[in-house]
């Protein structure tokens, strides 16, 4: 079983792409990357295909014809990472606004015996975000707010898109049956691990909004999310979700 590959979707990162890999390759634990790019025009997958040789093994890429979605980025690397045997899968942003170094906790708090499931939270512990308008802010943490009022959801920061996934919650979900694209993509993956009993803890973390590269957050975004919520939570009145608990003492049998 290999241990750790983050999953980073890209389009247009060439300002970010090199120095994103190299932080993470210079943590204390070892990670490798899976680089999704949707066809970037700035030459990212170039970058990307350029290091390759000097991280060989950790380095890996695949390349899509097109904008096809951040929710189908990461479910690709679900699949690719399932394929592959890793046992803790993440997901990261290229444009620094998640700290590498917080994958070291993510990691840690998601080796815990009952927890399968960890989250960068920007809203666990206040509000930290830095360098976002008010606006903004304003409308990821009420959206989160949003999540917890109609779904029952206990997460504080349900768009959260710094994860990290034990590889159960992977095998265990129905990754084609994943519809979203956009932030509601994260608050159906959270919400359908907590369906299924799996363990969440957030972890809290200082989001910083990128200094480099051009933000790829829209206002359709969220509306996606407000109005698949309601979608979401309707959906789950007619599915029966298996209970994961015998997956609890997983760590002890994978040791």
């Amino acid at each position: 079983m290999k241990e750790n590959l983050v999953i980073i979707p890209t389009y247009n990162e060439r300002e970010n792409i090199e120095d994103i890999i190299r932080a993470v390759f210079l943590l204390s634990e070892r990670f490798e990357i899976l680089i999704i790019d949707d066809n970037s025009p700035d030459g990212t997958a170039e970058i990307v295909k350029s290091l390759q040789e000097e991280y060989s093994g950790q380095l890996h890429i695949i390349e899509r014809l097109g904008k096809l979605g951040l929710g189908t980025a990461y479910i690709e690397g679900f699949k690719y990472a399932l394929k592959h045997n890793y046992e803790y899968i993440f997901e990261m942003d290229a444009d620094f606004s998640h700290n590498p170094l917080d994958l070291l906790e993510l990691l840690k708090a998601c080796k815990k015996p009952d927890i399968q499931l960890t989250i960068g939270s920007r809203y666990k512990t206040g509000v930290n975000v830095v360098n976002w308008p008010m606006g903004r802010v304003l409308m990821s943490y009420m959206a989160s707010k949003y999540v917890k009022f109609i779904t029952g959801l206990p997460v504080y920061d349900a768009t959260a898109g710094f994860i990290c996934y034990h590889r159960s919650i992977l095998e265990t979900i129905k990754l084609e049956e994943i519809k979203f694209i956009g932030y509601a993509f994260q608050i159906e993956m959270k919400f359908t691990a907590w369906k299924y009993g799996f363990g969440i803890e957030e972890v809290p973390i200082i989001f910083t909004d990128r200094s480099k590269g051009v933000s790829k957050m829209s206002k359709k975004i969220f509306k996606e999310a407000i109005f698949g919520v309601i979608q979401m939570k309707i959906k789950s009145w007619f599915k029966k979700y298996k209970p994961a608990s015998e997956l609890k003492t997983r760590q002890n049998a994978t040791a």
